[in-house]
């Protein structure tokens, strides 16, 4: 077997020319490896087979990235539904072995994927391309703060793909459920420069560091597994005077997509998958439109996640000055539970006026539920209790906005109860 090391730096020298194709080139890659992808998957996935057939459609109807358009998107149930019959019975000697990548739940649907080595290969490929467009210097102290980080753990190096090839400064790991007041006591004594984090948690420093003082040094901050809104982009340059640094992956796929660090956009990476955004018609979003993000990967050959409705909704970007000609998507929303419903049915992401808000009160974190047609909870974290006249103000601007009859207020000092990810808005209407 041939090195992974190498073959992660050929992948990497690919993508550093590929990053720069035009949009035609690319989508000659992404044509080229789609046919042998469903050729493959349609002689040795029996649930893929039966899902074409039921279709009326061949392999080479849905080898292209426009005749992909004509195949049905599977969902998380699909994937439960199908069980051993969805994974390939026949792996490419060179593909393994493999790895189960399972998703975190949060929809409801949690499932288990087949991954091979190649994508790994690919996952630290994509690693090594994020860290080379935000410039990040390894020497520095870095922190990671992870779902997956299960105990406590200080090391001489970073580890992962970046210790593959350079050397690095020493590494924090803490676990990501452990007490905030604990993970910022570990950050104190350890003084990272750099930090990977969830986005929930960073609130939550935010609100310690604007009350009791940021003593830190940090020159990078990357966000992980969950979605950004632009307060929390906004708090973070004001506090620790650093771009927080994002990136859109999943556990299913590996990477999705990098923030570009010209116009902070995400780049798409299309060398590996075909994205789309689509409403629900199934139709391709304009920019600026809000849909359904659904993912080809090019590469998987155990498992066929063609054209997968991974459960999330993005809003499409516009084309980016940095010269990449990789598609773009503006903002990365979160899951699909997050858009509202109003009594027509209509579903809508909500804009909820915290931008009015936070010129009536500094707010440090906020999240918004929908209980019923009617009924809305507005989750706040204010420094002090809100004044009648605050409470009055936001309630008028929020049912402004939301156009809502029945919006409750519900104050929090510190942080939010998270139980899990961090989502911003969450409907409980089915």
């Amino acid at each position: 077997m041939q090195d992974p090391r190498e073959q992660v730096k050929r992948i990497y020298t690919g993508l550093d020319r590929s990053q720069w194709f035009t949009a035609e080139q690319l989508e000659e890659i992404q044509n080229s490896e789609l046919g042998r992808l469903v050729l493959h998957h349609y002689q040795t996935s029996p649930w893929f087979k039966q899902r074409l057939d039921q279709q009326n459609l061949t392999p080479i109807d849905i080898s292209t990235v426009e005749g992909l358009k004509r195949l049905i998107p599977m969902t998380k149930r699909d994937i439960q539904d199908a069980g051993e019959n969805f994974l390939s019975k026949n792996l490419p000697v060179q593909h393994r072995p493999t790895t189960e990548a399972k998703t975190s739940g949060r929809t409801g649907e949690p499932i288990t994927v087949v991954k091979t080595r190649i994508n790994q290969l690919i996952y630290w490929a994509m690693g090594l391309r994020d860290h080379e467009w935000h410039q990040r210097n390894f020497s520095l102290p870095l922190t990671s703060v992870r779902a997956n980080s299960l105990e406590y753990i200080e090391t001489d190096s970073w580890g992962g793909v970046v210790s593959m090839f350079f050397k690095t400064g020493p590494g924090q790991a803490i676990p990501l459920n452990w007490p905030i007041e604990t993970q910022l006591e570990l950050l104190e004594k350890f003084k990272p420069e750099a930090l990977i984090v969830h986005a929930g948690v960073l609130a939550a420093y935010c609100t310690h560091w604007d009350r009791y003082g940021y003593n830190l040094k940090l020159k990078s901050i990357r966000n992980i597994g969950e979605s950004v809104n632009d307060i929390l982009r906004g708090e973070v340059l004001r506090i620790t005077g650093c771009h927080l640094e994002d990136l859109y992956s999943s556990s299913e796929v590996g990477c999705i997509s990098i923030e570009c660090p010209h116009s902070h956009q995400h780049h798409v990476m299309s060398e590996t998958l075909v994205v789309e955004v689509l409403d629900d018609n199934n139709m391709a979003c304009q920019p600026g439109e809000i849909g359904r993000v659904v993912v080809t990967d090019l590469y998987n050959t155990a498992s066929p996640l063609i054209r997968y409705d991974i459960g999330d909704l993005a809003q499409v970007g516009n084309p980016c000055g940095c010269g990449r000609h990789l598609p773009t998507l503006k903002r990365i929303l979160g899951r699909r539970r997050g858009l509202f419903v109003r009594r027509d049915g209509t579903r809508f992401w909500p804009v909820a006026g915290q931008y009015s808000a936070s010129r009536i009160v500094p707010i440090r974190q906020w999240q918004i539920i929908q209980h019923t047609l009617d009924d809305i909870e507005y989750k706040l974290v204010t420094d002090d209790p809100l004044t009648e006249e605050q409470h009055d103000q936001l309630l008028a601007v929020f049912k402004e906005k939301l156009q809502y009859p029945n919006i409750k207020i519900v104050e929090y000092r510190d942080s939010l109860p998270i139980d899990g990810k961090y989502e911003e808005s969450i409907c409980l209407v089915e």
